[in-house]
């Protein structure tokens, strides 16, 4: 993919992000995560998350849950719809991804997802520069939110963030 097309990509994404931002009335600056759930969680799934957001109140980044169903916690919660869906991709940095979550969609939307192991995403190799998400070895709270700071301090350095994004990128244009 040629660089112009990425760049326009990342371009989108900031104005995205701040408009999104804007809307919700929280600060543009921080790193936002969005979580996607296209179905209800089981109740194991939910405590996990419940857990892992509370553990994020603790750290400097927002999150957005899209969801049809009960809110979760006292995080910002959208209700699923195609139109809040859509937005929320375009402006998330990062993702929590579940096993039924289409990382593939994130990744085209320049959205690095935090998942389980799956055939589409490898897991961000820093002294290799490798990789397109943060992968959680078990699927309890506390590797998924280990992912998670892993991502948040990432995030940090705009080099290794954007070249990430790229490769997330070009693995899903190939």
């Amino acid at each position: 993919m040629p660089i112009t097309s990425f760049e326009n990509l990342m371009k989108r994404k900031k104005e995205a992000k701040k408009l999104f931002c804007e809307s919700l009335n929280i600060k543009y600056s921080k790193p936002l995560l969005g979580v996607v759930l296209d179905k209800e969680l089981t109740k194991d799934e939910e405590s996990n998350l419940k857990n892992i957001l509370q553990g994020i109140a603790h750290v400097d980044m927002n999150v957005v849950i899209l969801s049809d169903h009960s809110k979760i916690s006292d995080v910002n919660h959208l209700q699923y719809n195609r139109k809040n869906r859509q937005d929320l991709l375009e402006s998330a940095d990062m993702s929590l991804s579940f096993s039924f979550s289409d990382v593939e969609e994130m990744l085209l939307h320049g959205t690095i997802p935090v998942s389980c192991a799956r055939p589409e995403v490898s897991d961000y190799n820093p002294n290799r520069e490798t990789g397109n998400s943060f992968i959680y070895k078990e699927n309890d709270q506390w590797c998924i939110f280990a992912a998670l700071v892993r991502a948040l301090e990432t995030y940090k350095f705009p080099y290794d963030w954007k070249n990430i994004v790229k490769q997330g990128l070009e693995s899903v244009l190939v």
